[in-house]
């Protein structure tokens, strides 16, 4: 048997013997096309963009995937790459590398950094005549050590910004009520490959309804063992669904500072008990991810630190149920079910319960078209190339 591609760009199989349809008919991939579509691209300025920090799939999915938007941003670390001194918006780093930089775009900032320390690094792209672009990825604390400093260093940063990006409506309504700053809304781009966005799911389900739930290092707002209590409950009261929890194997490591293995055993006595496996095992890497989240059901998003994720992406990508806290902007960022939570970041079992009946329900799940995301991602880099161009034309 050969595999062609169809015209809807999934594989098609065909049978000994059997003709191809004519080349002309067949669709092209969509680099191919914009391969040949694009010459216009040449001879367009080279914008130098320090991205801050450049690590990440977000910072690396913003440029053009044939890399055909004339940016360049020699901070973003590719896999693979050599060791080398992180880039970070900090006045060292700023001093030493500016003068190879046209425009500054901060993702991120260290927790280690002070709100005048922020001010002090603004303020050195300010008087080299930089435009200083901010994307609010996090409104809140991504590590969850200290939302105060991380509150500080936003006040110091967002108001000297030449201009805010964010990812969701609901992030855009709330950077204006905080610093009455009107941020520009640019959607996250894919975090999956465009190859294992083609793989076609099965029809049909076979055997139980796997509900996996990654809980990584256990840094919760609320109690793991309490957010592992309230899933277990919940999955417990819909047929045929079998939980499937994930946690890193430095929990059980005596020599990790994380080590945990008394509450370790309490998550996977609640996880037994309800006919669940919990697996402990190194981080996995992005393809491994993937490969998991694409053989599960619906994945559990616990109440997590933090604004926007990848999570709600990859599951879009591979069309995977995602249920997430509603309470979080990432809720807003693909199409999902969601659920409510308390205070403490425990969600409420009820309606935790309601979320996995409706994903096991569902006939059709919420999947990406990987032609879209490829449009969504060039013109994402598009129009971070005309937000720079216009910045840069400011200061001719």
């Amino acid at each position: 048997m050969v595999a062609v591609s169809s015209k809807d760009g999934a594989g098609q199989m065909l049978r000994d013997g059997e003709n191809a349809p004519p080349l002309e008919e067949a669709t092209m991939s969509p680099s191919r096309r914009r391969r040949r579509a694009s010459p216009e691209w040449e001879g367009r300025d080279i914008i130098t963009v320090a991205a801050l920090p450049g690590r990440g799939l977000y910072v690396r999915h913003l440029g053009h995937p044939e890399g055909v938007d004339g940016v360049h941003r020699p901070t973003v670390v590719l896999p693979g790459s050599a060791p080398r001194r992180p880039a970070s918006f900090d006045v060292g780093w700023l001093t030493e590398h500016l003068g190879d930089m046209q425009v500054v775009h901060v993702h991120g900032i260290s927790p280690r950094v002070s709100p005048d320390q922020v001010t002090a690094a603004a303020a050195a792209v300010k008087s080299a005549g930089r435009p200083l672009v901010v994307t609010a990825y996090h409104l809140s604390d991504p590590s969850g050590t200290d939302e105060a400093n991380y509150a500080a260093q936003l006040d110091a940063l967002i108001p000297l910004a030449d201009r805010v990006i964010t990812i969701t409506e609901s992030a855009r309504e709330e950077i204006c009520r905080r610093w009455a700053v009107d941020a520009a809304v640019l959607s996250h781009p894919h975090v999956v490959d465009f190859v294992r966005m083609r793989r076609a799911r099965p029809e049909q389900r076979r055997g139980p309804f796997v509900l996996g739930a990654h809980l990584g290092s256990l840094r919760l707002p609320g109690d793991p063992v309490a957010v592992v209590e309230a899933l277990a409950q919940a999955a417990a009261c819909v047929p045929q669904v079998r939980l499937d929890v994930h946690v890193h194997d430095h929990l059980l490591d005596s020599d990790s500072t994380r080590y945990n293995p008394v509450t370790i055993r309490e998550i996977e006595r609640i996880i037994t008990k309800v006919g669940g496996n919990l697996r402990a095992h190194r981080p996995m890497t992005d393809a491994q991810l993937w490969d998991h989240l694409f053989s599960l059901d619906a994945s559990f998003v616990p109440p997590l630190h933090g604004s926007h994720s990848i999570w709600p992406e990859a599951c879009y990508d591979l069309g995977t149920q995602v249920l997430l806290p509603a309470n979080s902007h990432a809720a807003a960022q693909r199409p999902g079910i969601s659920y409510t939570a308390d205070k403490d970041g425990v969600p409420n079992v009820e309606a935790l319960r309601a979320a996995i009946a409706q994903a096991r329900e569902q006939d059709t799940c919420w999947r990406a078209d990987p032609t879209a995301r490829w449009k969504e991602r060039v013109r994402i880099a598009e129009t971070l190339r005309a937000s720079y161009e216009q910045l840069l034309a400011r200061r001719v």
